[in-house]
């Protein structure tokens, strides 16, 4: 039985990347819908901000948080779940939450709280990338309305 503890540990990372670090950095769901980038974090939340225009606010749970892959936050949930319990419409206090430019916040040094280190779940291009790559090669045909030819 230690066998198989020894080997779930050797499987998990032990790097940390602190929580404070990545604010502004994109954010995706269990099932890799991009939600938002972090815009504010306390010691048990995360808050994503989604839109320009119409903007919305996910306050997330740490627990929901699954780890930093190098390039983005993965949360444990999916995205129907974020929006139905953690969406909401007030502007995060800065006296509540680290916000970054705002030095109001003092509720934790923000070296005391990490992010598990996760191995990246997506290495490959998705099919959305794929589809607007520009084709090589690709010889266009003019027409000259004057002169009635084509080149």
């Amino acid at each position: 039985m230690s066998s198989n503890n020894s080997n779930i540990s050797s499987t998990i990372s032990k790097e940390k990347k602190e929580l404070i670090s990545v604010l502004n950095e994109s954010v995706h769901t269990s099932d890799n819908i991009d939600i938002g980038d972090t815009y504010g974090i306390s010691r048990n939340f995360i808050i994503v901000k989604r839109g320009f225009i119409n903007i919305h606010y996910y306050y997330i749970p740490i627990k929901h948080v699954e780890g930093w892959d190098g390039n983005r936050i993965w949360l444990k949930i999916s995205e129907s779940t974020v929006m139905e319990k953690y969406e909401r419409e007030k502007l995060p206090d800065p006296n509540q939450y680290y916000i970054n430019n705002y030095p109001y916040y003092c509720g934790f040094a923000g070296s005391d709280y990490y992010l598990q280190v996760i191995p990246p779940k997506y290495t490959q291009k998705s099919d959305q990338q794929r589809k607007f790559e520009p084709q090589k090669k690709v010889h266009k045909l003019y027409s000259c309305a004057f002169v009635r030819s084509h080149f």
